[in-house]
């Protein structure tokens, strides 16, 4: 899913080039010389502002650098050429262009707001920011209070990061100036949740998403999420996913947060359907760990072995296979893809105690041994690794290590496993000497 956290970058392509064209500095009357030059001038920014409109942005350009060519101090020029190259992503050439119509006329709000944005759109943040402020404590030509809230919200945004205060009293202004912005609501419940006040953005996450904002119910669900409120969190990824079936990512988020809650049939029932049409590999991965904790150990095989193949070098899903194999009594080839797992990863814990199992079913007692071993350097013992142990001693008829951990067995175990505390005891009787 993700935030979208993207700066602005349209430039202002919803104001009327031909409106802002009146926001030329006035000039003095000119001479009867120089009239006909100025009318040619117009004529041909006429026709310039024509191709934007038309989006004709490359045509465009090379007739206002035509003109500049001869009318170099006309901001208006320089504007629009800023507003042409920023249409085609030559922004640096945009911010030169932008940089000209401000330094001609430094009180042009549109001039100094594209520039800000163009500054953004490049990722100098900090120049972006100093341009915009610049830019709220100017007129807009157009757009009013609309516009105005525009520039205080790309404010916001471009000190979002750097200066979370005065992007939050950003966002404020914003909002005073335009109570509907949407954007702006979003942005003082993201910085609420940023400053700790997880209560006061909730509550404007859930009046955002109760309006269908999907941004809001994103953030909404992140803030379940990171508080553990994984029922709330399944409600509204629920209704996300109702409004948006092709979001695969907001699927397998609702098939991780049911199998948290231990609904995993559901969870189950969420992903087969994903997965049968978007047979992505974190989606395998997703639903084999599922098919596990289901014990549905064939099904979980088959999304594993190809898993493994294009990931050779995943130890936990060497782990996952090898266990699934072991579960469906497949002991040798569970032990050679345990072993690997052990081999990718010296620290993986519980492919020890599977592999252990493994190769004491395939009778490989000395390997038993060796691993139960290298777990205990790992982890402490437990009853199942000294009677494992024990057991693998016995079969090895070595006596007295398997007499010692039969002994260390029978004094964890505490009656919770007596059948194999029967056996210990029946095996010491057997093995020791009277």
């Amino acid at each position: 899913m993700g935030i979208t956290k993207a700066i602005a970058a349209a430039l202002l392509a919803s104001l009327a080039l031909t409106a802002l064209a009146q926001t030329r500095p006035p000039h003095k009357s000119p001479s009867a010389s120089t009239a006909i030059n100025e009318d040619h001038a117009a004529e041909a920014l006429k026709d310039a502002e024509a191709l934007l409109q038309k989006q004709q942005y490359a045509q465009a350009e090379v007739k206002l650098k035509a003109l500049i060519a001869t009318q170099s101090e006309n901001p208006q020029a320089w504007f629009d050429l800023g507003f042409a190259q920023s249409h085609q992503n030559k922004t640096a050439e945009a911010i030169a262009s932008y940089k000209k119509a401000v330094a001609l006329s430094p009180k042009w709000f549109e001039a100094q707001q594209n520039l800000g944005l163009a500054r953004a759109k490049s990722g100098d943040f900090t120049a972006a920011a100093s341009t915009l402020k610049i830019a709220v404590t100017l007129k807009p030509t157009i757009g009013g209070q609309q516009a105005l809230a525009a520039a205080w919200l790309s404010l916001a945004q471009v000190t979002e990061e750097s200066q979370p205060q005065d992007s939050l009293a950003a966002y404020q202004k914003a909002l005073e100036l335009d109570p509907a912005n949407s954007e702006a609501q979003l942005g003082v419940a993201r910085m609420a949740e940023r400053s700790g006040n997880t209560a006061a953005a909730e509550q404007q996450y859930l009046k955002l998403a109760a309006a269908g904002n999907n941004d809001s119910i994103e953030r909404l669900i992140g803030l379940y999420l990171k508080q553990k409120r994984f029922a709330d969190a399944e409600t509204w990824l629920s209704k996300y996913v109702a409004a948006n079936p092709q979001n695969a990512a907001a699927q397998l988020q609702l098939g991780k947060v049911l199998a948290t809650e231990g609904k995993t049939q559901e969870a189950i029932a969420t992903l087969e359907p994903l997965y049968k049409t978007s047979p992505d590999p974190k989606l395998a991965r997703a639903l084999a760990s599922l098919y596990l904790e289901n014990k549905q150990y064939p099904a979980a095989a088959d999304l594993l072995r190809p898993l493994i193949a294009q990931s050779p070098t995943d130890a936990q899903l060497h782990l996952d296979y090898g266990t699934a194999l072991m579960h469906q009594l497949k002991y040798p080839e569970s032990q050679a893809i345990l072993l690997k797992a052990v081999q990718l990863n010296p620290n993986l814990v519980q492919a020890y105690s599977d592999l252990a199992y493994a190769a004491e079913q395939n009778k490989n007692y000395e390997l038993t041994i060796r691993v139960l071993d290298a777990r205990a350097k790992l982890q402490p013992e437990t009853a199942a690794t000294y009677f494992l142990r024990a057991t693998a001693y016995d079969n090895l008829r070595m006596y007295k290590p398997a007499a010692a951990n039969y002994k260390l067995f029978l004094g964890v175990a505490g009656g919770k496993f007596p059948d194999q505390e029967f056996q210990a005891r029946h095996r010491l009787k057997a093995i020791l000497p009277n």
